[in-house]
C-alpha cells in the first residue's frame, strides 16, 4: 500500500510567467522523474564510456602506428647492418686473398729485402741508381677501358678490360715472387720491385714467368684472360701496394689515361 502511495505522490512545478498571466501548474509522478532521471544517467554514463572507449581506441592506435614505424625503422636498420655485415666480409676474405697470397712468398720477399738489395746485386740485375724510373711502377700493364676504379675500403687496385690474350706488361723492373693460380683470381703474377713496391696481377689467362725471375719494366708477364671465380669478363685487376699499403695505380701510371 504504502509503495503505491509513493508511486501517485506527484512532483507539482509551478510555472509564473512574466506577463501577468495566470501561473501554470505541471504535475509530474515521481517515477517519471526518476525514469527521467535514469535515461539521463544512462546518455551520461553512455558519453562517458564513449569517450573513453575512443581516447583508448586513439591511443592504441596512435601506438599501434608508432610500433608499425619503429618496426620499420628496425628492419631498416637490420638490413642496414645485414649490408653492412655483408660488405665486411668481403673485405675480409678480400684480404684474407690478400695475405694468403702474400704468406705463400713471404719468406722470399725477406731474402729479397735482406739479400737482393745489396749495391752489387741491383748493378747486376740492372737495378742500379742509372735505372731508378724503371723501378717504380710508372707503366700500365695494358692500355685498355677502366671498368673498376680503386677504392681504398673495398677495390684495392683498378680493373683494366681489353681483349683477352692481351699481353700484360710489368708495370716497373722487378722479380716475380708470385707466380700461379687461385680459385678466386685465377692466375696471377705479384712483382717485387725496388723501394718496396708489389704490384699485383689477376685474372689472367696465362702467366709467362716463375718466381725469382728477373724482368724489366714493360716486359710481358702474362696474356690477359677471364680465369678465376672473382672475374666476370675478360680484365686485367691491377694493384700497386707501397711499404704495404695500397695506393691508388693512378697516382703512379699516368698513361692508364690513354685507354678512356
Amino acid at each position: 500500500m504504502n509503495i503505491r502511495k509513493h508511486r501517485k505522490k506527484l512532483l507539482h512545478i509551478v510555472l509564473i510567467p512574466d506577463d501577468k498571466a495566470s501561473p501554470k501548474e505541471l504535475r509530474i509522478r515521481y517515477s517519471t522523474v526518476a525514469l527521467i532521471l535514469l535515461v539521463l544517467g544512462i546518455f551520461f554514463v553512455s558519453g562517458v564510456l564513449g569517450i573513453v572507449s575512443y581516447s583508448l581506441k586513439l591511443q592504441q592506435d596512435l601506438e599501434k602506428e608508432r610500433l608499425v614505424q619503429e618496426n620499420q625503422q628496425l628492419r631498416q636498420q637490420v638490413a642496414k647492418i645485414a649490408e653492412l655485415q655483408a660488405e665486411l666480409e668481403k673485405l675480409k676474405a678480400y684480404y684474407e686473398r690478400v695475405r694468403n697470397s702474400l704468406q705463400g712468398y713471404i719468406q722470399f720477399a725477406d731474402k729479397v729485402d735482406q739479400e737482393l738489395l745489396s749495391p752489387e746485386k741491383l748493378a747486376w740485375y740492372g737495378m742500379g741508381q742509372s735505372s731508378i724510373f724503371t723501378t717504380v711502377p710508372l707503366k700500365a700493364p695494358v692500355i685498355g677501358f677502366i671498368s673498376q676504379e680503386f677504392k681504398r675500403a673495398s677495390h684495392n687496385g683498378i680493373d683494366i678490360v681489353a681483349s683477352e690474350g692481351t699481353p700484360i706488361l710489368a708495370a716497373a723492373d722487378g722479380i716475380v715472387v708470385f707466380s700461379g693460380w687461385s680459385y678466386e683470381n685465377g692466375y696471377e703474377v705479384i712483382l717485387w720491385h725496388p723501394g718496396n713496391y708489389l704490384t699485383f696481377y689477376w685474372h689472367n689467362a696465362r702467366n709467362l714467368v716463375i718466381p725469382g725471375q728477373m724482368v724489366k719494366q714493360g716486359e710481358v708477364i702474362a696474356f690477359l684472360g677471364n680465369s678465376g671465380e672473382t672475374s666476370s669478363g675478360p680484365h686485367v685487376h691491377f694493384e700497386i701496394w707501397k711499404e704495404g699499403q695500397p695506393v691508388n695505380p693512378r697516382e703512379y701510371v699516368q698513361d692508364l689515361n690513354k685507354g678512356e
